[in-house]
């Protein structure tokens, strides 16, 4: 055989053996990309939250300094936030009724907050972050730091109730505060109104916490207003008659400029401008637009919960 034909031979051989060899490594291939599908699909099942994707925001009591993860607006126009779904705007107003003469005298600056179950984490720190972050509580004065917050957290059948209590409130004892979460409670076990609830815990609240804390009198309303002494001089040192007299003399003077005014083209009345007139209105005053907004001013902060 020439050289030529068997180095054709030995070449076709070769080539049929490397196909042999390449369609036995296929399966091997197969299985190894297999398993590398196998693996990276439980590394990815089993991976931490936040690996590879947008971290979800902590739960209520979670969180950490400064803003706790909360997003809450510092400014509330109800002492009670998160109420819709579970209460009536009747009973929330109530509710600020009662906590806004709390706040006014200076006794405590309260908030209610309600959550759901699956929003919150550790429910002690909840109400006690949520009391940081919204800054509740005096910022100076002798009631500094008086914010306080009772945490609703809605479970399927029942209720849990805890409370942050600020560093200004120490007269406020875990004993009765407790009682306060507990009568809560079984009046929603009882009657599974929200709104009975939320007017029984401030109610209570109210009682204990004006039991235990005086109103805060500012020294400006402290004392009645009173009208300042007559100055001395001619008003002050006219008897009745004289000051009778003046009132009359000025009564008059009064009645000729309305004359003269008259006279000249100046009048009062509820028209429109004409050629020689000028119209005063009567009333006016400014609106109070919006309603009053509810929030701390100071530094939220607290000393204890439960």
């Amino acid at each position: 055989m020439s050289k030529t034909k068997a180095g054709a031979v030995f070449g076709m051989e070769g080539a049929v053996r490397d196909h042999n060899a390449a369609r036995r490594g296929i399966p091997v291939i197969v299985v190894a990309v297999t398993a590398a599908m196998l693996l990276a699909f439980r590394f990815s099942a089993s991976a931490p939250a936040g690996v590879g994707t947008v971290a979800a925001a902590p739960l209520c009591g979670d969180g950490f300094a400064p803003d706790y993860g909360l997003t809450y607006d510092l400014q509330q126009t109800h002492w009670t936030v998160g109420w819709e779904g579970y209460a009536s705007v009747k009973a929330v107003t109530e509710v600020d009724a009662v906590l806004d003469r709390l706040n006014g005298d200076s006794i405590a600056q309260t908030m209610i907050l309600i959550l759901p179950q699956d929003q919150v984490g550790n429910r002690v720190n909840c109400a006690v972050h949520f009391l940081r972050y919204m800054k509740l509580g005096e910022p100076t004065g002798e009631r500094q730091d008086n914010g306080f917050v009772f945490l609703i957290v809605v479970e399927p059948a029942a209720i849990d109730v805890h409370y942050g209590v600020g560093l200004g409130l120490p007269a406020l004892t875990a004993p009765d505060l407790t009682n306060l979460n507990r009568a809560a409670e079984a009046t929603y076990q009882s009657t599974h109104s929200m709104d009975q609830t939320l007017l029984t815990l401030v109610q209570g609240f109210d009682t204990l916490a004006r039991s235990t804390y005086a109103p805060l009198i500012s020294p400006t309303s402290a004392s009645p207003t009173t009208n300042p002494p007559p100055a001395a001089g001619v008003l002050g040192g006219l008897p009745l008659c004289g000051q009778l007299c003046l009132g009359v003399v000025v009564l008059l003077v009064v009645i000729w400029a309305a004359t003269r005014m008259d006279r000249q083209g100046f009048f009062f009345d509820g028209g429109d401008l004409g050629s020689r007139g000028m119209r005063f209105p009567m009333g006016g005053g400014r609106g109070r637009g919006g309603s009053s907004m509810r929030g701390g001013s100071g530094g939220g902060r607290s000393g204890r919960g439960n």
